[in-house]
């Protein structure tokens, strides 16, 4: 049964222009990369600066070309954050994607910087594109029982960034606490009790992380106190820095695959044993799980976009 999605993606980069344009400030160079965008039909509009906003196109039909507040270069670089719309698993996600990157280069040689990451979000293409609690509760436990595989996948620059720290060393969490002296057996089912007993989204949130600066963020899963937005999205934070179409679409397949199969396995209610990265099974424990990662990622049609290996992720 094919499984789609909903999903965006946030680039973060920092981008030397090529030539030219000394005097252009940086809502300058925005716009032209925004009009890049339009020139090959993709609707796209740029961030002023003329007050904060976050993201207000995320989930309209635009690419949204703005500011990020954490990088700071200086000249010649550009520092930017590039937002895409709902993008969907129905679509020709590749060629859409590729017409971003295309449209990058024309301005701008993306450089490397461990500093910069991509984000990506996802929800269920449904009547109302919200998972159900039941299910964020399924996600959740998964991104806790398989925390350290993840890790594995991810390049040291983003296991140590202050911007996508392990859910379960989220300080204020409601997990933290619960797994303060590690990972075991009885720990991990002691948080599938807890989170079991949730009956609230914001009840899931807080148990999850103390801020949003997490891998897996779910502050997007219930009304926003001030705006009363639900976007109802599942935000991946750790990816590695999105520098070219097949850096972007391994890692929108693999965590689509995670989603997947987070679903499928239902560990919240079938969780078995943890395999630590000190046990001497831990090696052949996460092969087969990335198997099972790229099985699910055939879902959604995804599989082909992600590497054999799981350690090649972290070069993606």
């Amino acid at each position: 049964m094919v499984r789609h999605y909903n999903f965006g993606v946030e680039i973060e980069a920092v981008a030397k222009p090529y030539g030219g344009g000394e005097s252009f400030t940086n809502v300058d160079w925005y716009r032209q990369l925004a009009q890049k965008l339009r020139n090959r039909g993709i609707s796209a509009v740029h961030d002023d600066n003329s007050k904060y906003s976050k993201h207000p196109e995320y989930y309209g039909g635009k690419w949204f070309v703005t500011r990020d507040g954490s990088l700071k270069r200086p000249r010649p670089f550009v520092c930017m954050e590039v937002v895409s719309p709902r993008l969907d698993t129905t679509l020709h996600i590749s060629r859409i994607l590729s017409d971003f990157w295309e449209a990058m280069r024309v301005h701008f040689n993306p450089q490397k910087d461990v500093s910069c990451g991509g984000h990506v979000h996802v929800t269920p293409v449904s009547l109302n594109n919200k998972f159900s609690f039941r299910s964020l509760k399924k996600i959740a436990f998964a991104c806790v029982v398989y925390e350290d595989f993840v890790a594995a996948c991810l390049p040291p620059a983003r296991r140590e960034n202050q911007y996508c720290i392990m859910n379960s060393k989220s300080v204020d969490s409601g997990l933290r606490e619960t797994l303060l002296y590690g990972k075991n057996n009885a720990t991990l089912q002691q948080v599938a009790a807890e989170i079991r007993s949730k009956t609230t989204e914001t009840d899931l949130y807080f148990y999850m992380q103390g801020n949003r600066y997490v891998l897996w963020n779910f502050q997007n899963i219930f009304p926003h106190p001030k705006t009363g937005r639900c976007t109802g999205t599942v935000e991946f934070r750790g990816g590695n820095q999105f520098l070219n179409t097949k850096g972007t679409l391994a890692w929108v397949a693999f965590v689509l695959g995670f989603i997947t199969l987070a679903l499928q396995e239902d560990l919240l209610h079938k969780f078995s044993s943890y395999v630590s990265p000190e046990d001497p099974k831990f090696d052949s424990a996460i092969e087969d799980w990335w198997k099972r990662i790229r099985r699910a990622a055939r879902k959604s049609r995804m599989k082909r976009y992600l590497p054999d290996e799981y350690t090649r992720m972290q070069t993606r």
